[in-house]
């Protein structure tokens, strides 16, 4: 076994991980499915040689190179990062974020302080949203679960569209991250590869992901053709830019590291 891997098993990563639920690469990349944090956990810990990591993990992990090209992005609206709120968003102090995530909860921080120049009172819980708005003014809800949500009396509010009104580009929420060593350029030549594959192959797994994840077809192939974005790009780079100097302005980071890709 050459190398290791830490990824995610929420829908909006099929494309990524597609390769390697089928075994593209035998048995020379090692794998274990965990949420988002753990992922980024693991990476910190030396325990895999890369991560799909939540954006803001890359300034918190020294010595990471970025997969070039690759990324879980949105523009305009991602509908699987939202937060649900029964008061007006400037009403807000209190809200309820789901564990799992990292860079959506500095999202938040970082729009909230943009906008209304308030800090929140930020409590960790499991998704659940009936129980996350019984003790906060709002609630932070990410993947699947956010997909999931029915319709109810509170508003919800896209935060990739609220990022792209204050910013005017796609949000980068993850990508792969490597730690550096003498595998690094294969393995982010796999990583591409892997994505490449994930997109060819989708349409024939549209059935089974509606029986997997419980969604319509047709709005699981709306979602991740239309509404999810793979390729990292110049625009992705300068949002990835503007994110981290926001996230220093509203003291979520204290420096900024530079985007370095792996290469």
């Amino acid at each position: 076994m050459r190398s290791s891997l830490s990824i995610i098993d929420y829908l909006n990563a099929l494309p990524l991980n597609l390769a390697f639920k089928d075994h593209v690469f035998g048995d020379q990349i090692g794998l274990t499915f965990d949420y988002p944090s753990q992922c980024a956990d693991n990476l910190a810990a030396g325990r895999v040689d890369g991560g799909l990591i939540s954006s803001i993990e890359y300034q918190r992990i020294p010595n990471l190179t970025i997969a070039p090209g690759i990324c879980i992005a949105a523009k305009k609206r991602v509908k699987s990062v939202v937060i649900v709120s029964r008061k007006a968003l400037e009403d807000v102090e209190m809200i309820a974020v789901d564990r799992f995530s990292r860079s959506s909860v500095t999202l938040v921080e970082i729009l909230f302080w943009r906008q209304f120049k308030r800090r929140l009172k930020i409590v960790a819980m499991a998704p659940d949203r009936e129980a996350m708005l019984a003790v906060a003014d709002a609630a932070l809800i990410i993947g699947d679960a956010a997909l999931r949500l029915s319709p109810s009396d509170e508003a919800i509010h896209d935060l990739a569209a609220w990022w792209y009104a204050e910013t005017g580009l796609s949000f980068v929420f993850a990508f792969w991250a490597l730690r550096e060593n003498d595998n690094d350029r294969w393995l982010a030549s796999c990583l591409t590869d892997a994505k490449e594959y994930g997109k060819r192959h989708l349409s024939e797994r549209w059935d089974a992901a509606a029986r997997r994840w419980g969604i319509a077809e047709s709005d699981i192939e709306h979602y991740l053709t239309q509404v999810i974005q793979y390729d990292m790009g110049d625009e992705e780079h300068k949002s990835l830019e503007t994110y981290y100097r926001y996230a220093k302005e509203c003291g979520a980071i204290a420096h900024i590291k530079p985007l370095r890709f792996t290469g």
